[in-house]
């Protein structure tokens, strides 16, 4: 159906059926092919159940492409039935290049330093023209949003519903009270893709281009590069993610005003949020929708939040401290479990 129509609605006039090869989505309920017809390659995407984030997504579009940043041209689009024509940008992805390059952290730098400045671009512009109300699930990463839907989100699908730890050491509510308010009243604040990480950076003939950005809103501008630098998916060398980190901080200072002072307090405080919300993310897919792929990543991501936890400021909460030193050191096997496969 999805080739069909995309046939109808090609570029230039409709095409005989298109030669179609299904993408993986990865965590989506979404559906994505590739599609080839006419000397010309796209991407259809067909996302009927969830209309708002639909229409979050054209809107987002629109929004990204208007401020120079690499999103997909819309060719064609029916909001209501959730499809989408739109530009391929490229078949590789930054994930597989970071792991091809494993080991070389000059390689690794030169091939993050695109999509640093794509960043800094994004956090200087991106927000110019957004109108929150396209924004499905919250116009902002505000203190209450982070501690129900990061910090909450963890505590449910990756603390009690994959590692079965249901006590909770004195003071741990206040301490995740105090985590969400630093992240979610960070400064600068811009607009934030909110899943900025490796598998969602696509590397094509002219650069890094940006998908799956529906999700995004307003909110810390660390919360990208959070999502960036500690990746479980690719699990920089922590020499490597302050390299970055300094990187980008040049890189933001060369395309306009920016307090690099607020944005390194709030760093810390944006990163273990972050990465609490990847945790329960892992959870949630493989508890929910059944997807044991994420289960491998659940260790690196939880060594990224406990070394956090192990320097300041964040070693100043004992509470999650000793939570984290409660969960298991991997976690795979659990979070396998959790989606009905077994890991042995």
């Amino acid at each position: 159906m999805i080739a069909a129509w995309a046939a109808r609605h090609w570029p230039g006039g409709p095409v005989a059926r298109p030669e179609a090869t299904a993408m993986a989505p990865d965590g989506s309920t979404r559906f994505f092919v590739r599609l080839r017809a006419a000397g010309r390659q796209l991407v259809a995407m067909h996302g009927p159940d969830n209309p708002a984030e639909a229409r979050a997504w054209l809107h987002l579009a629109g929004v990204l492409a208007a401020g120079g940043l690499p999103a997909p041209k819309v060719w064609a689009a029916e909001e209501r039935a959730g499809l989408f024509l739109m530009d391929d940008l490229g078949q590789a992805d930054l994930h597989g290049a970071a792991l091809a390059l494993a080991g070389d952290a000059d390689a690794l730098a030169k091939l993050y330093e695109p999509v640093l400045a794509m960043l800094a671009r994004l956090q200087a512009v991106g927000a110019a023209g957004l109108d929150v109300s396209y924004c499905f699930d919250g116009a902002e990463l505000s203190p209450e949003f982070l501690l129900r839907r990061e910090a909450g989100y963890f505590m449910e699908w990756f603390v009690e519903a994959a590692c079965g730890l249901r006590e909770r050491p004195a003071g741990l509510a206040e301490e995740l009270a105090l985590v969400a308010e630093r992240a979610g009243r960070a400064e600068p604040r811009g607009l934030v893709h909110r899943d900025f990480q490796s598998r969602n950076i696509v590397l094509g003939p002219c650069g890094p281009g940006l998908v799956d950005f529906q999700g995004a809103r307003l909110g810390p501008a660390q919360y990208d590069l959070a999502s960036l630098l500690h990746d479980p998916y690719v699990d920089l060398p922590w020499p490597l993610r302050r390299r970055l980190l300094g990187r980008y901080l040049d890189l933001r200072r060369d395309v306009g005003p920016f307090d690099a002072e607020a944005f390194v307090e709030g760093w810390p405080f944006v990163c273990l949020s972050r990465l609490m919300q990847a945790l329960g993310a892992y959870g949630f897919l493989c508890g929910r929708r059944k997807k044991p792929f994420f289960a491998a990543h659940g260790r690196p991501a939880l060594n990224s939040l406990r070394r956090l936890l192990a320097e300041p400021p964040l070693a100043m909460l004992p509470a999650l401290g000793q939570l984290a030193r409660r969960l298991p050191d991997d976690p795979g096997p659990l979070l396998a479990a959790l989606a009905g496969e077994d890991s042995r």
